[in-house]
């Protein structure tokens, strides 16, 4: 017998990872990281927030890899260790693929 549950809801596994539905929030640059492109407690919450729900998967905005890549303001950066630690204080909200 065939499911019910649209196919959009149904799990998924992508990867390593185990998601729970087929719903996927897509990248956004939200140029809400600080004027020396580190992520601040908004970019926590923020991620935390979108990822509540076990087996969500979000695809995080752009990040520039040098200060010479980047073309915005406030983006952030991963570049230097300030930077680094800052998305690792955003990881455990984050699926690794």
């Amino acid at each position: 017998m065939a499911s019910t549950i649209p196919k959009l809801f149904q799990p998924l596994r992508v990867g390593t990872a185990n998601l729970q539905h087929r719903v996927v929030m897509a990248p956004m640059t939200r140029c809400r990281a600080d004027a020396q492109h580190v992520h601040g407690a908004l970019a926590v919450e923020y991620y935390k927030q979108r990822t509540s729900v076990p087996g969500t998967l979000a695809i995080t905005e752009s990040t520039f890899i040098a200060a010479r890549a980047g073309g915005y303001r406030r983006t952030p950066g991963i570049w230097n260790e300030q930077q680094i630690a800052a998305w690792r204080s955003v990881r455990p909200y984050l699926f690794l693929l």
